[in-house]
């Protein structure tokens, strides 16, 4: 952000996570330009996923007011943030409409998002007008190692996006994809690499190469085989994977995280 400040302070930039997947390029490149008309006009913009499951693994935006602006898509005002609900509550926002997956997409101008730091982030301000500062010079790594520990430590998220009051939404339905789960890949890729023998059987996927895999009276799962673990998961519970990381970092399992 500092590099691309110090360039040109009037740009636009899109923040786009890359482990995701969209299977319809042309509406995403459609919602981008409408994120990029509310940036221009002084917004930190949000793609906000349409929802097609009550997820609790997701944050989750509420949208508010329409805006009024000459873009190709609706555009929002958010109204607030919803961070990884029960289940209950999911099951209500996803079939009330206006409520959009959080995908950690971002649209900002840069001196709109520079505005936003110095304001709720004024540690992480700092860092970056001293970075600026050394921008194409050979002071600028040196300048990065000196300043990294001095920023604040919280995400964009919780920083910012949640306590500015121009932060905007552009729904997007894209056939967007989080490779961040088992179940999520399997969604994407289908059955798995593994040689499978399925008795009985299905809604499986199975990660084991080089081994075969018989699957007898067995439905929904994920079975990820690797040389020093095993997993065996309900796909429906698969967000719950990270409890067993928490476990076995507890247990001081460290050789296996």
């Amino acid at each position: 952000m500092a590099s691309l400040h110090a360039f040109d302070p009037a740009a636009v930039v899109a923040v786009l996570p890359s482990d995701h997947v969209i299977d319809r390029p042309q509406r995403f490149r459609t919602v981008l330009i409408a994120a990029t008309a509310a940036a221009e006009a002084g917004h930190i913009v949000i793609v906000g996923i349409e929802p097609n499951a009550p997820e609790t693994g997701f944050g989750w935006i509420k949208a508010g007011a329409k805006l009024e602006l000459d873009a190709p898509a609706d555009v929002f005002a958010v109204e607030r943030f919803i961070e990884k609900p029960k289940r209950e509550v999911a099951e209500k926002m996803a079939g009330a409409g206006g409520h959009y997956w959080n995908a950690g997409m971002f649209v900002w101008r840069g001196r709109t998002v520079l505005d936003a730091y110095r304001e709720h982030l004024p540690r992480t301000a700092k860092a970056i007008d001293a970075l600026q500062e050394a921008h194409d010079t050979e002071r600028y790594e040196a300048v990065l190692s000196e300043v990294w520990e001095e920023t604040d430590r919280t995400t964009i998220d919780y920083g910012i996006a949640e306590k500015a009051k121009n932060v905007a939404v552009v729904p997007a339905d894209i056939g967007w994809h989080d490779v961040g789960t088992w179940t999520r890949l399997a969604e994407i890729v289908g059955r798995g690499n593994a040689d499978t023998v399925e008795v009985g059987s299905e809604g499986v996927y199975t990660w084991a190469p080089g081994k075969v895999v018989s699957l007898v009276g067995v439905h929904d799962l994920i079975v990820v085989d690797t040389p020093d673990a095993l997993l065996i998961a309900a796909k429906d519970r698969s967000e719950d994977v990270k409890e067993v990381v928490d476990r076995l970092r507890q247990e001081g399992r460290e050789d296996l995280l």
